[in-house]
């Protein structure tokens, strides 16, 4: 059914002023009023829906290879169940999101990408670090990947693979996964004021702690030994016999905005080998950041 947007009779409270306009617009799916003010911030009631959405399409970043349930979402993004499927109907109808006719479940839809397409094009993360990260790859033979901070996630945007047989494919492309769990998010957490990787995890518990072989003491305690070193080595959680290195990639005012990380087996990962191979990562966070900064 085509979804119709319809401004709201002037008992709903549309009122014109001298200087700005204020109208309540209503989606016929999910039966929202969302108030747009020219010149004022929007109302709580509208600013809370928004929120609400943005919530849904960050949790099905995370699952969406294999899609979602309304259930599944609803949980993931702390929203009320039928709260949810109302609002999914309404990105369906948008084309943020589609929903599978047989199984049901929910996958990102093509605005979706379009939209990341066009967001790409203002500054290309992607373009700018695929050189550096297949010259990471060509060098070591092993698997590059490039992880960019998305607020209180980190989002796998490209991975080089290199020419050694055996790879250790950690994430893929487009993986989203909560600051604190991989090394590379770890290389992001360690690299962030104090106060600001403690809130990151406390708005992550729920997720880490849902993690087999995971818990916060532990999370916390690889954070301040990657702030105390500049930098993460670990055995991959999940993957044994896998090992990986990461460092942060921050822009020339000290944000942080990225990782850089090589996995590997273990067998390649000796002490030597990996003090070399952050070295490397170091030396390309750098080259990284002056690109970055030229793109600006």
């Amino acid at each position: 059914m085509q979804q119709q947007w319809t401004a709201l009779p002037s008992e709903y409270g549309i009122r014109k002023e001298s200087n700005r306009v204020r109208t309540l617009i209503c989606c016929s799916q999910c039966r929202h009023a969302i108030m747009i003010d020219k010149s004022e911030p929007s109302s709580r009631s509208g600013t809370q829906s928004l929120q609400r959405a943005a919530a849904l399409l960050r949790a099905l970043m995370v699952s969406n290879r294999q899609g979602a349930s309304a259930t599944e979402l609803a949980a993931h993004a702390a929203i009320e169940r039928t709260t949810a499927h109302r609002m999914l109907k309404c990105l369906v109808e948008e084309g943020l999101v589609v929903q599978d006719g047989t199984s049901r479940r929910f996958y990102l839809g093509p605005l979706a990408y379009e939209m990341g397409i066009a967001a790409a094009e203002r500054t290309d993360l992607r373009s700018l670090g695929r050189p550096i990260l297949s010259k990471i790859a060509e060098v070591t033979g092993d698997t590059a990947f490039f992880m960019i901070r998305s607020g209180d996630d980190s989002v796998c945007i490209d991975r080089a693979e290199g020419a050694y047989p055996v790879r250790a494919f950690v994430v893929d492309v487009g993986t989203r996964r909560p600051l604190g769990v991989g090394a590379n998010s770890l290389s992001v957490l360690g690299a962030l004021p104090e106060g600001e990787a403690e809130a990151v995890l406390l708005r992550n518990e729920k997720f880490i702690s849902a993690i087999e072989g995971l818990s916060m003491d532990l999370i916390r305690k690889r954070v301040q030994k990657a702030r105390a070193q500049g930098h993460v080595a670990m055995d991959v959680v999940g993957l044994p016999g896998v090992r990986a290195v990461a460092v942060p990639v921050k822009t020339q005012s000290g944000r942080v905005i990225a990782g850089l990380s090589i996995s590997a087996i273990r067998a390649r990962m000796t002490g030597a080998r990996e003090g070399v191979l952050i070295a490397r990562l170091h030396q390309h966070a750098q080259e990284l950041s002056r690109a970055l900064s030229m793109s600006s």
